[in-house]
């Protein structure tokens, strides 16, 4: 069977087109391959748009003489936005040279797709365009604006989301002019039962309208992500391109968008050293990306194309000067650390219950920092948040360990760095919420933390000593860790003993750069209201069964160190240890009176224990962020943090939509 390969250079259209390419050429036998040295015909698939796509396809010029002296047999077809002027230079090393049409036929979008993802389906609803902007080749390529019908486009989508595809992704020059009501077809593709979402590329400023807008805000399905192309950001350049819109009035389409839709992403397009573009011209289009703050921007260095109409301007801005502006605008959007939203606060401050509302409301994820929620069947004496409580929310880095063994903060850093990118990946937001501070420090700081295994003949040693003695020990060894680790904490004492022991080096280091633009929401509450949540949550745990889950651990497990450090669990030791022979002489009356008492001694203990555990956490937080703080900036090593201390929900909401934004 005869192989074929397909090279794809260009935009999501392009990758569309290869994907209707595979399809047909599997129907007339042909059989995919990855590598093109095996191939029998190599398709490319490509854009001459731009100057950088042509001098990439000029590139496999030589690859493709090595391939045809390997293989006489080999055919090579040059398909995609080919402009006519392009065509000739092209024919002296391809045996053909077609448009996507004179290749597939004129009806090929109706041809069905071999879509290359397995979740995510590229579904083009229209091709060509009638804006003729004067730097595009694409109405010269692709000509005047086709739509698909609208039944056609549904059917094609219900069939999708079928077969499992999650991600549908609309493709049009300009879907806002799709003829059949684009606000139309994504209402009634919202309507379709099942879990997906629904993207759409790309829109035209000056065709967007408030019905759409409202259209994204309120259908569940459609993506909150805007690409609304503004290709410079001054009135002059853009009437010379042929836009079609200034700057005030995309201002104004960006303020209606945000107000409408809060959670939004809106990327764009951007073209650097457009003919004549002076320096005052450039500096307007920086203005802007400060000004709209865009989650993404693609930015292209102006190559003149033939037949446009802007091929007739001087190309007067150098190649060097066109980079210096790329890098300019690239270092604005592209390279900015990524956001992230910390909630914390101490225990008992229903922290959980703000971070689902925030996720809910922001398209959040949440990632657990609370060092016990890590450990599996450890669920009641850790309040660990329900299914229930989620209420569909992703959550991360709970029920990852087993409480054998301690699970240690160099990989809680490693595996909550791993769920952040994940949740980037997706499009969403990580929200970081926990009362463990030393975890949320090794994650917003990048603290680099030697990886030492566990030494048991030292742990044993420094077991043996007290807790003040074990402090005093570390502020001598390692005084930087000492003011800031929590000095009641043998469990961490001992690890930062261990460490600065085996190594020599203090702990911990910060890396250079902040890894992301932080945002603290801190949950406030006074110590008598504190008090008694905790108080009210100790009596539900034992409601609950936290006796018995503590039993069962034990049973399963013994007295592992995690056990005996976790509070709520560790008060139990005495509980459990074999009776005296004078009390089992005992009456049963006063065994069971002994065993009342103990019981009441023991939530007494487990509530006094929390109350000063959560007044740790508090000095803690204090000690490493700021009271207040006008605005969330990043985080950056040494520099303490604005901690924002809200009382409720709506106060929090503002914040973070300020942040986002």
């Amino acid at each position: 069977m005869e192989k074929y390969y397909i090279k794809t250079y260009g935009c999501q259209m392009n990758e569309s087109d290869s994907e209707h390419i595979a399809s047909f050429l599997e129907k007339k036998g042909y059989k995919s391959t990855k590598d093109m040295n095996s191939a029998n015909l190599i398709v490319v698939n490509a854009c001459s748009v731009r100057q950088s796509a042509i001098d990439r396809i000029f590139g496999l010029k030589q690859k493709f003489k090595k391939l045809r002296i390997m293989n006489p047999e080999l055919r090579i077809i040059l398909t995609g936005c080919v402009l006519k002027s392009d065509k000739k230079k092209f024919e002296k090393f391809f045996d053909e040279v077609l448009t996507i049409e004179e290749f597939l036929g004129k009806d090929y979008l109706y041809l069905e797709a071999k879509h290359f993802c397995s979740d995510s389906a590229f579904v083009p609803i229209m091709t060509g365009c009638d804006n003729y902007c004067a730097y595009c080749a694409v109405p010269y390529t692709r000509g005047r604006e086709k739509s698909r019908p609208m039944k056609e486009v549904i059917e094609e989508v219900k069939d999708l989301i079928k077969k499992g595809y999650k991600k549908i992704t609309l493709l049009g020059q300009n879907v806002n002019s799709y003829k059949h009501g684009f606000v139309q077809l994504l209402q009634k593709l919202n309507s379709i039962p099942n879990n997906f979402k629904i993207y759409f590329l790309t829109n035209h400023p000056k065709d967007m309208s408030d019905e759409l807008i409202e259209t994204v805000a309120n259908c569940k399905k459609i993506a909150k992500e805007i690409h609304l192309p503004i290709q410079s950001g001054d009135d002059e350049i853009l009437k010379k391109m042929n836009r079609g819109y200034t700057i005030r009035q995309y201002k104004n389409l960006v303020k209606k968008i945000r107000e409408e839709i809060p959670n939004v992403k809106i990327s764009t397009d951007v073209i650097v050293g457009f003919s004549g573009e002076t320096e005052e011209q450039f500096q307007n289009t920086v203005k802007l990306f400060k000004k709209v703050n865009y989650d993404t921007a693609y930015i292209n260095k102006y190559s003149p194309r033939f037949g446009t109409a802007a091929y007739k301007l001087e190309d007067n801005i150098s190649w060097e000067e066109k980079k210096r502006r790329w890098k300019i605008l690239d270092e604005l959007v592209n390279k900015k650390p990524n956001k992230l939203i910390v909630i914390l606060g101490s225990t008992a401050s229903k922290k959980s219950d703000l971070a689902v509302k925030i996720a809910r409301a922001f398209n959040g994820e949440i990632i657990s920092a609370d060092s016990r929620q890590v450990y599996k069947e450890m669920n009641i004496g850790t309040n660990k948040i329900t299914k229930k409580e989620m209420q569909g929310i992703s959550h991360y880095l709970l029920d990852i360990a087993s409480p054998k063994r301690q699970f240690t903060v160099v990989q809680y850093q490693k595996k909550a760095l791993k769920a952040i990118k994940k949740i980037y990946k997706k499009g969403k937001t990580p929200i970081l919420c926990g009362g463990t501070g030393f975890y949320i420090q090794a994650v917003v700081d990048g603290l680099a933390i030697p990886g030492v295994k566990p030494d048991q003949k030292l742990r044993k040693k420094l077991e043996k000593e007290t807790t003040e003695a074990l402090f005093e020990k570390l502020k001598k060894l390692d005084p930087r860790r000492a003011k800031i680790i929590d000095f009641k904490n043998r469990r961490r004492l001992i690890r930062a003993l261990e460490i600065i022991i085996k190594t020599g080096k203090s702990v911990p280091k910060l890396k250079k750069e902040p890894l992301f633009e932080v945002f603290y929401i801190g949950i406030k509450k006074s110590l008598p209201e504190l008090k008694k949540a905790i108080n009210k949550r100790v009596d539900r745990m034992i409601n609950q069964g936290l006796e018995k889950e503590v039993k069962e651990l034990v049973k399963k497990y013994g007295w592992t160190i995690v056990l005996k450090n976790a509070i709520g669990y560790s008060s139990f030791a005495s509980a459990f240890a074999p009776a005296s022979p004078r009390l089992c002489r005992a009456s049963k009356a006063s065994a069971d009176k002994k065993a009342t008492e103990d019981k009441q001694e023991i939530i007494d203990e487990i509530k006094l224990h929390t109350f000063q555990f959560a007044k740790r956490q508090i000095t803690w937080f204090f000690a490493h962020g700021s009271p207040r703080g006008e605005a969330g900036g990043p985080a950056s090593g040494g520099k303490r943090n604005s901690i924002h201390w809200i009382e409720d929900y709506r106060e929090a909401e503002k914040l973070v939509r300020k942040f986002l934004v």
